[in-house]
């Protein structure tokens, strides 16, 4: 394995929240580059991947396995600032369930959906408001995505419409990086289950959705299994795991025809502004399954690592030539390892040649050297002996 280069902590600039295992695998897959970890700041109890997208240094960070909801994943993007001081722009990837829509916007699984509306608020925390006797009203308004990432949505769309004919979208070449993993290759491509939608008060009857009578599913248009579309919409996000096709539509469509549910963005947006991407792997009904989840996990990280390419650097003042620096000195150990057949992950800093120097020390008074001792020598030499 090649020597990683290892980037001070204020050289990344862009924040990767995953909720699921399965999200991380998806969004590191993406990634151009690895690079080595860091020490973190005391406090910062997350677990970071640290790597490259384009000319993005990004961190990976996400909960515990098992842990879900806005709590959990807020408590990730609190300690980001500890360690990492720099990150300019945050994107949330992974799954959600859609809400479809066939005479519309015909929502399907593998689709993405972006929380970047045309009009209305990009995320709704929907279970948090005020019960009346005969509706709920919610009163929270969460931050939305900041302006940068939201020009580079539209730049990534433009994309889109300019694409001429037969010529593929990012899509095809950005989930082809799966293939290259044995172990990942089979779970994220698109799965051979059929892409079945019931109409909303149809319940699941405990028997596999291929055998539910064919009499409740709703006719659809066929798409193109390569088609994948990207929607952007309100998204809501709650703590409860939406299986009801009827409380569904009624939830979106008091919420500007929101097309997604899902459970963490909620706790991110006021902390940590990002963009809410999410790949569709159900219809939040209950015929819902984990069938499509890596799939979409999958097309959900191929559209932000377009949205990364698509996104012009940011350099941070003063640290461009200091990071220039330690890529070129970690090149150049890495050639040296090489050439002297040295397998070690580090090359040991030069010290000086044994001897004494004379040195004399500045400070103030609350420099912790004591006056009059801030003469003396220092001696290089080998190991101290008693």
């Amino acid at each position: 394995m090649a020597t990683r280069k290892q980037l001070p902590a204020d050289a990344y600039t862009v924040g990767i929240i995953y909720a699921k295992p399965l999200e991380m695998n998806a969004i590191t897959v993406m990634l151009d580059e690895f690079y080595q970890s860091i020490p973190l700041q005391l406090g910062d109890n997350n677990e970071y991947t640290l790597g490259r997208i384009g000319s993005h240094n990004v961190i990976i960070a996400g909960p515990a396995k098992g842990a879900q909801g806005k709590a959990s994943i807020s408590s990730v993007v609190t300690r980001i600032p500890l360690t990492f001081k720099n990150i300019r722009v945050g994107l949330l990837v992974g799954i959600g369930g859609g809400v479809p829509y066939p005479d519309d916007a015909d929502v399907r699984l593998g689709d993405v959906v972006v929380g970047a509306p045309e009009y209305g608020p990009a995320i709704v925390q929907y279970d948090l408001g005020r019960q009346y006797t005969h509706e709920t009203t919610v009163e929270r308004t969460l931050n939305k995505p900041p302006d940068l990432i939201l020009r580079v949505v539209d730049k990534v769309h433009n994309d889109l419409q300019l694409l001429e004919e037969g010529e593929e979208d990012f899509f095809a070449a950005h989930l082809q990086r799966f293939s290259k993993y044995p172990r990942m290759k089979n779970a994220y491509r698109r799965p051979k289950a059929v892409d079945r939608l019931f109409q909303s008060q149809y319940e699941h009857d405990g028997n596999p959705c291929a055998s539910h009578d064919a009499a409740y599913e709703i006719e659809r248009e066929e798409r193109d299994p390569g088609d994948i579309r990207i929607h952007y919409s309100t998204i809501l996000s709650g703590d409860m795991v939406m299986k009801s096709g009827e409380i569904r539509d009624a939830l979106s469509a008091k919420h500007h025809n929101a097309l997604c549910f899902e459970m963490e963005a909620a706790g991110v947006m006021d902390v940590f502004p990002c963009l809410v991407i999410r790949g569709i792997c159900d219809y939040c009904d209950s015929h819902k399954n984990k069938v499509w989840q890596e799939y979409a996990a999958a097309t959900a990280a191929s559209y932000a690592r377009k949205v990364l390419l698509s996104m012009a650097e940011r350099v941070v003042d003063d640290l461009a030539s200091h990071v220039k620096g330690i890529e070129a000195a970690s090149s150049e150990a890495s050639n040296v390892s090489q050439e002297n057949g040295d397998k070690a992950t580090e090359v040991a800093p030069k010290l000086p040649s044994p001897g004494t120097v004379n040195a004399q020390f500045h400070g103030n008074n609350n420099s912790g050297i004591q006056v009059g001792s801030n003469v003396g020598d220092i001696t290089f030499g080998g190991p101290a002996r008693n």
